[in-house]
């Protein structure tokens, strides 16, 4: 029983604690609260005592399922990735509860670190608009031109189907190309099973022409042929036994990527085969291809870090996505949506040097007109 009442007093600290601005403040927390191995760099990184700890006492206690009750008011700005597990997904076994039971613990955590971001962006919210810079192009966007010359880990997230933005990331890679003729490129992306059966072969290896068209998660990403066709490698990161073993979980919207835990075990995984391929090509520039929330800077787990040589690219479908504070505090500037006669994207930047980068979440952000 004390061990119980011992484990209750960890995660209510790992709740309660005070987040501190900025990418290392799952770090802080979780090293005040774990030990100095919870944090890697400026990610928010796995806290794999908490893990063990839980499934030690869970496994063990027999009615561990009531043991915890969930908050109801857990939320994002933008419902599109609750913190709190889907009151939608009835977990249909033990390993079901089990997920949403760590997820919910992991997610108190962030929501704290959510609060403080939105209560500086709108204490400083002036100054971040004196910052930020704003165009409206009347021509085509050159999207390659938006990367600095000395990055080599550009980090594009979209928001989930919508063309105009797959067809902006394609674009964006072989301008790219033709910008650069003389680096090799790699896109590595979430839209591509990093295999074909499970166990069939290794990961992190370049797809073939053949083995795309079985690989890929949709026909959408048919235009990925291209890049291989060029020369390009393309690398699939979903882990297509991990996809197809959560189903229950990731329901027929895909209601996984709305889990803190799933987001964190998805990118550890994405993140294992990343590194394995920068060990073998390090001089190669990365393009790595997911949804918004994998790789921007304010994202648990993000997979990007604060370094001159990554560059993070969101594309936004209409209006800037809400889904992070920057977006939600944003949403009632002109900027935030296009305009009704738009053609092109609105553009987003920052100057280098500006504090407010990261705090946004991007280097850039495009904001696509679409059609409703």
């Amino acid at each position: 029983m004390r061990k119980w009442r011992l484990l209750f007093f960890f995660l209510s600290v790992a709740s309660a604690v005070s987040a501190q601005p900025g990418g290392p403040a799952w770090g802080k927390q979780l090293v005040r609260v774990l030990g100095p191995t919870a944090a890697r760099q400026t990610a928010v990184v796995p806290a794999p005592k908490l893990e063990r700890a839980l499934q030690t006492q869970l496994l063990a206690h027999t009615r561990w399922k009531n043991a915890l009750p969930l908050k109801a008011d857990l939320y994002l700005p933008a419902r599109s990735m609750a913190v709190k597990s889907s009151p939608s997904i009835l977990p249909a076994s033990e390993a079901d509860a089990y997920f949403n039971y760590i997820n919910d613990q992991l997610a108190a955590v962030w929501q704290s670190v959510t609060e403080r971001d939105i209560a500086l962006l709108q204490h400083y919210k002036t100054d971040i608009l004196k910052s930020l810079h704003v165009r409206l192009p009347r021509q085509p966007v050159q999207y390659a031109a938006l990367i600095p010359p000395q990055a080599k880990y550009i980090a594009v997230g979209e928001e989930h189907g919508f063309a105009p933005l797959r067809k902006a990331f394609e674009e964006l890679v072989l301008g790219y190309r033709h910008m650069y003729p003389e680096r090799k490129i790699i896109v590595l992306t979430e839209f591509v099973f990093d295999r074909t059966l499970p166990l069939s072969e290794k990961t992190g290896e370049p797809v073939s022409l053949l083995g795309l068209k079985y690989r890929r998660v949709s026909a959408d990403f048919r235009f990925l042929e291209k890049f291989v066709k060029r020369g390009i490698d393309v690398i699939g990161l979903e882990d297509e036994r991990y996809f197809r073993s959560h189903q229950r979980l990731i329901t027929p919207v895909f209601r996984q990527v709305e889990s803190v835990y799933g987001m964190k075990q998805r990118n550890e995984h994405w993140r294992e085969i990343i590194e394995q391929v920068r060990r073998r090509e390090p001089e190669a520039v990365f393009f790595v291809y997911t949804g918004n929330m994998h790789v921007h800077y304010r994202a648990p787990y993000s997979l990007a870090r604060a370094s001159s040589q990554v560059f993070v690219l969101q594309f936004f479908a209409g209006e800037l996505g809400r889904d992070l504070p920057f977006g939600a505090v944003m949403q009632k500037e002109p900027f935030a949506r296009t305009e009704g006669d738009a053609r092109y994207p609105t553009v987003l930047s920052w100057p280098q040097a500006s504090p407010y980068r990261m705090l946004s979440g991007f280097d850039a952000g495009l904001i696509f007109p679409v059609s409703q």
